[in-house]
């Protein structure tokens, strides 16, 4: 696609909506590796932003704007394919913000909104950043010793390759957040599902479903499960999209 290599797969014409997977802080789209190819009605998309996985060798995306101008380009030439498919964001932890954000880009290009925001593992955006890693000191943090602990987590080989570079990844990305939060002034144009994790040691459940109505028209729920909970798209998670997307 002119605009880049966003999504793994063509996306299907005949697709009746698209649901869009937001990266997590320092992983790709294979984070939604255990996911369906479709959501009841709608196409998932696990999105690939450039400097990781199958674009590793393109540069990596260094602040918001950047990162919102790439895929809203990408965005704009697929809606402008079908002006009146439905399609919505799934964000969890780190890829909330970045969803947040390319709404309110998408809004100033003049495009068709996304018709739910599902924000999962996040607290209110324009509160504070969230979890232990956006607040260590990077200038003497261990990354690869994080990065080795979270392959474990997700059942991944430890390579010490893939460390090296999977490190390299979750810098970037944390640098990416740490000047950011989300510009409470601006009402969150598009009603936004929010989900904790009962398990969810990392940003806790009762950090998650707390402040988000004073920036957005929200629901609030909570899933059973840990913070990695939703690689798996078990299906309390599935049927909540799905009747979010109706």
């Amino acid at each position: 696609m002119a605009s880049g290599r966003w999504s793994l797969n063509r996306i299907p014409a005949e697709a009746d909506q698209l649901l869009f997977g937001f990266p997590y802080a320092g992983g790709g789209a294979s984070l939604y590796r255990q996911w369906p190819r479709t959501v009841g009605d709608a196409w998932f998309c696990a999105l690939q932003p450039p400097g990781r996985e199958h674009r590793f060798g393109e540069p990596s995306l260094r602040t918001h704007a950047e990162f919102t101008a790439a895929l809203v380009e990408f965005l704009g030439e697929t809606i402008a394919a079908q002006p009146q498919r439905p399609y919505a964001f799934f964000g969890h932890c780190g890829g909330v913000p970045l969803a947040l954000s390319t709404v309110l880009a998408l809004q100033d290009a003049g495009l068709a909104l996304p018709a739910r925001v599902f924000a999962s593992g996040w607290g209110a955006p324009h509160r504070s950043l969230y979890g232990r890693l956006n607040f260590i000191d990077l200038r003497t943090a261990d990354l690869n010793a994080e990065v080795r602990q979270l392959f474990t987590q997700l059942g991944v080989p430890a390579r010490e390759d893939f460390v090296d570079i999977a490190a390299a990844i979750l810098r970037v990305d944390l640098e990416l957040h740490r000047p950011h939060l989300y510009d409470a002034s601006r009402f969150l144009p598009v009603p936004a599902s929010v989900i904790g994790w009962t398990d969810d040691d990392v940003v806790p459940a009762a950090q998650v479903c707390a402040g988000w109505e004073e920036c957005a028209q929200v629901t609030y729920h909570v899933l059973e499960g840990e913070h990695f909970a939703f690689t798996r798209c078990p299906q309390p998670l599935s049927d909540l999209l799905l009747a979010g997307m109706r």
